[in-house]
């Protein structure tokens, strides 16, 4: 297989805020970052797609090349199947796959090495 998405569309609502988005279909992912494996973001899964700081968004917008990625992203912080670091890998594999540019792929991953940290932690403990 493949690295990459498998759809070429996606069936998101939106939230009358704007903010939190919904999946309405499914999104699959293949990834050799950890092993050769599918990752399945499932129908009905909340995203707020990048979580990318307002003032940076002209530049790097939420809902531009890299939205499946970012969705994907989301599912794999709040699902803690992999580790922190293996996540943060499979995104930037994901981008890549997506075309995203080396400059867009290195700002993400440097925000999220600067604030990652609180969403996934945020996330463990709600796994407790």
């Amino acid at each position: 297989m493949k690295v990459g998405f498998r759809e070429k569309r996606i069936l998101l609502s939106v939230s009358q805020n704007g903010d939190i988005r919904t999946t309405w279909s499914e999104l699959t992912y293949y990834t050799e970052v950890v092993e050769p494996q599918l990752i399945l973001v499932p129908i009905g899964f909340e995203t707020d797609l990048g979580s990318i700081p307002r003032i940076f968004q002209s530049f790097i917008p939420k809902d531009g090349i890299a939205i499946f990625a970012y969705i994907l992203h989301d599912y794999l912080y709040k699902t803690g199947l992999f580790t922190r670091a293996q996540t943060d890998r499979i995104l930037d594999e994901a981008m890549k796959s997506l075309g995203a540019s080396l400059v867009h792929r290195k700002a993400v991953l440097n925000g999220l090495r600067v604030g990652g940290w609180v969403a996934w932690n945020k996330h463990r403990k709600a796994d407790k």
